[in-house]
């Protein structure tokens, strides 16, 4: 087998700035290399906090999740000039993914849907290649509240919505689906799960308790009272954060994470969500 030395996935700035429409952060950015014929494509791997398929306003109000996620697949296509192509270059645009995965499933069950831009021929049938125009792909993946025969449902359902631990869910990722971790990965794992509880339906409480949890973890391994206050005030933080991206208001997220208001306006501000 001929070697290759490219890497066929490669991680990217996750923030687009631009002075007429602001800026957008997006949870996991990176560029991937098409399996047939090894072109760049952008994907977006977009794991939301928030648990609706209509997150609330600022207003309170709602929006449906599938309009912000056209609005950032267009910022993806957008923000390619001046990077992947200069002047009318347009050739050089490339394809542009965004994947979002929803705690939340439409009737409580899981699904799977696509949305791309597609040829209608309304008179004659001249037909145009597909790479001139099928720049945009959008996927929404539902976790229902129940197993399907689908492996890729049950594989993010269980790192994503199951209450089990790291370690259980190494052993099923091993037993269940041939996967196994490296150690860099396990530890990655234990954190997801330590803070993904925040993420699911009737986990903010529990979200909660594992960000304490984790701070008082990390005061052990310190040894040292400055350094429990820290892992605890970490904890926190991370919970906060969590919260502020699911689109809490900034008073209920002083209350539940017992920090103050100022710290989490703060907080907002850093990552750019007020």
């Amino acid at each position: 087998m001929e070697r290759q030395d490219t890497p066929k996935i490669k991680g990217a700035q996750n923030e687009d700035n631009s002075i007429t429409e602001g800026s957008i952060v997006f949870d996991i950015l990176f560029r991937a290399k098409a399996p047939e014929t090894n072109e760049l494509i952008t994907l977006i791997i977009n794991v939301e906090a928030q648990k609706r398929l209509k997150p609330k306003k600022k207003t309170g109000d709602t929006y449906p999740l599938l309009k912000r996620a056209v609005y950032y697949a267009s910022r993806l296509i957008s923000s390619q000039k001046g990077t992947e192509f200069i002047n009318s270059d347009y050739d050089k645009i490339k394809k542009v993914y965004t994947i979002w995965i929803c705690m939340e499933a439409p009737q409580g069950k899981s699904a799977i849907n696509r949305y791309q831009l597609k040829e209608q021929h309304l008179l004659h049938r001249y037909k145009e290649p597909c790479q001139n125009y099928d720049l945009m792909g959008i996927i929404f993946v539902y976790l229902g509240n129940s197993k399907v025969k689908d492996q890729l449902i049950n594989l993010l359902d269980l790192m994503f919505k199951s209450s089990k631990n790291a370690s259980e869910k190494i052993t099923t990722l091993h037993n269940d689906f041939g996967i196994d971790l490296t150690q860099e990965e396990e530890g990655d794992l234990e954190v997801m799960c330590n803070l993904g509880e925040g993420i699911y339906e009737d986990g903010l409480m529990k979200g909660k308790q594992e960000g304490w949890e984790k701070g008082r973890k990390e005061g052990r391994k310190e040894g040292r009272k400055e350094g429990k206050e820290e892992g605890r005030r970490e904890g926190k933080l991370e919970l906060a954060l969590e919260m502020l991206k699911d689109g809490m208001a900034l008073e209920k997220v002083a209350k539940y994470s017992k920090l103050s208001l100022s710290i989490i306006k703060e907080l907002a501000k850093q990552n750019k969500l007020i």
